[in-house]
């Protein structure tokens, strides 16, 4: 025998004799025929080349050795006791972590809606949300490093699987007591010539933005451009422009201060997708978390 052939059942069986010191009754506890458990003691024995438990015909004593290794023993069976409630806990949803990247525009509203009723049925499982350009988004999930990404997609998604999640359209974002705030829609032209507040050129807001408008529409009309859709949305507040922004990245209805107007001529829209790595199964957690994100970009909408 080597090392290799002392497995789970032996330890099993040493510690229910080391309990019982019994043979009888640790057979019994292990669900065994007391020959079944004699022979497995003995094969530990040689395999180990030490004798572990001194017996005779009035008793069952662990020896010097026996004495020694008993802890040991105890700790791999509580451990791996612990493995396999592990497994279990993460098979039925109550134990893992959940990585996400998605662009900040999707972390506005969307991500903590669905993150909301996640938590209100998987209340053990831990979400971690990275806010990324879209790029970076698939970067970080064919790394790894999240499980999921929420991104309008790069060209190259050779090695994810992508599937559609959801489409918004862009309205311009304006304070109520705006001029333009009277009117039922807004055409591309007219908020250029208000004055607009961007996302700046390399974020994937900016990109649908020129993907779907004619050329030079906004030009050297744009002042001021930022990274994040928030700080758009402070810009406008503070009446420094007019903000075009998908209907994810919109402020609150009942926002007492900001609202919005659909952009027309032309209408445009962007598509989100969700990714993961190909080949690679997820993990339960993560399974149940992207059903809820398909659930709630099912039910999202916008009125304006």
């Amino acid at each position: 025998m080597t090392i290799n052939d002392v497995d789970i059942k032996h330890l099993q069986v040493f510690v229910a004799v080391a309990d019982t010191l019994n043979f009888s009754h640790a057979a019994r506890a292990c669900g065994m025929a007391q020959s079944t458990v004699s022979l497995l003691i003995q094969q530990l024995e040689t395999n180990l080349g030490v004798r572990l438990i001194d017996r005779t015909t009035r008793r069952v004593v662990l020896s010097t050795l026996g004495e020694e290794f008993l802890p040991g023993a105890r700790r791999i069976l509580a451990e791996f006791d612990r493995q396999i409630a592990d497994m279990r806990a993460w098979q039925t949803i109550e134990r893992g972590q959940v990585r996400i990247a998605c662009l900040p525009s999707v972390a506005i509203r969307l991500i903590p809606k669905v993150i909301s009723r996640f938590r209100a049925r998987h209340p053990k499982i831990s979400i971690r949300v990275h806010e990324e350009p879209r790029g970076r988004c698939m970067d970080l999930v064919r790394k790894g490093e999240v499980d999921l990404a929420i991104a309008n997609e790069p060209p190259d998604l050779s090695d994810l699987v992508s599937k559609p999640l959801m489409s918004d359209s862009f309205a311009l974002v304006m304070r109520r007591d705006h001029r333009l705030a009277a009117r039922d829609r807004v055409t591309w032209r007219e908020a250029g010539q208000a004055g607009v507040v961007m996302m700046a050129a390399r974020t994937g807001i900016r990109l649908e933005m020129e993907h779907g408008l004619p050329a030079g529409i906004f030009a050297d009309r744009t002042a001021y451009e930022a990274e994040s859709p928030a700080t758009l949305l402070s810009m406008v507040r503070e009446g420094i422009g007019l903000a075009p922004l998908p209907a994810l990245a919109w402020p609150e209805e009942n926002d007492p201060a900001l609202t919005v107007r659909p952009l027309v001529a032309p209408v445009v829209r962007r598509a989100l997708h969700i990714a993961w790595r190909d080949g690679k199964s997820p993990a339960p957690a993560v399974d149940a978390f992207k059903e809820q994100l398909y659930d709630a970009a099912r039910n999202q909408s916008h009125p304006v």
